[in-house]
């Protein structure tokens, strides 16, 4: 589903251009929920802007192969870390779920703004509320609302439960998981909680300064099972994959 090649994103500053992913290269099956890990500022969110459009590419390619042709502004779709920014203050619910299916060319507003509400688990009486009405939880799960009222086959999620609190973030995982069996969505996750991302992905991307440094599956990352001496000291400060740090949280591991 997601192919993406030698990838280079390049930004101008006052002291000259910086390079803020290098040479990133990593394939995305349809239907996986795949993580990119790294400490901040490694160019994981970077990526998946790269992957929006909304961020510039200086070499490499990206290839997204959404079926039925549809367009990518319509089948990417990006859940952002700040779920106190994303939203439109002077928006309603209502509004904010609206003007995606108005630019798509989409119709059937009504029944469409339900349902995506109540695959969130929101109810109607939430429809007209503002952003400064709802709780962190509540507002992510509008923006997560926002993303898939469109239907799309791709989902890039930026770090979506590291500004709620824990009993929040179980709600939410839980949510994710739910509409990736339920929609057969591709997921592309970026985090340093290596919990959450191995709650939800079946390989892993650990980078550094921009750079992919190794790439494995979940199991070896449970078993510290790494080669890369990076990867290895980013187990150490995190303690590892600690299937109770996630099971603590509250979110339902089973299968």
């Amino acid at each position: 589903m997601i192919d993406v090649d030698a990838l280079t994103v390049r930004f101008k500053t006052a002291t000259g251009a910086v390079d803020a992913v290098r040479n990133a290269s990593f394939h995305v099956a349809q239907g996986e929920v795949f993580g990119l890990v790294g400490e901040s500022g490694s160019g994981k969110s970077t990526i998946l802007r790269a992957l929006s459009g909304l961020a510039p590419t200086a070499q490499g390619t990206m290839r997204i192969a959404l079926p039925d042709g549809q367009a990518q502004k319509r089948g990417v779709q990006m859940v952002f870390q700040d779920p106190y920014g994303s939203l439109h203050p002077r928006f309603t619910v209502d509004q904010t779920l609206r003007e995606p299916l108005r630019i798509n060319g989409i119709g059937q507003h009504e029944e469409r703004i339900v349902n995506a509400l109540r695959e969130v688990g929101l109810n109607a009486s939430f429809r007209f509320r503002y952003p400064h009405q709802l709780s962190g939880g509540q507002r992510q799960r509008v923006a997560i609302a926002r993303a898939l009222i469109v239907e799309p086959h791709v989902l890039l999620l930026d770090e979506p439960t590291s500004a709620l609190d824990v009993s929040v973030q179980a709600e939410i995982l839980n949510l994710l998981k739910r509409l990736h069996h339920e929609r057969n969505l591709t997921m592309i996750l970026v985090s340093h909680n290596l919990a959450v991302v191995g709650f939800l992905c079946s390989r892993v991307a650990i980078m550094r300064n921009g750079e992919i440094v190794e790439e494995l599956d979940i199991e070896r990352i449970r078993a510290q099972q790494v080669d890369n001496d990076y990867s290895r000291s980013l187990l150490l400060a995190t303690g590892g994959y600690q299937r109770k740090a996630i099971e603590a949280m509250g979110v339902d591991t089973s299968p």
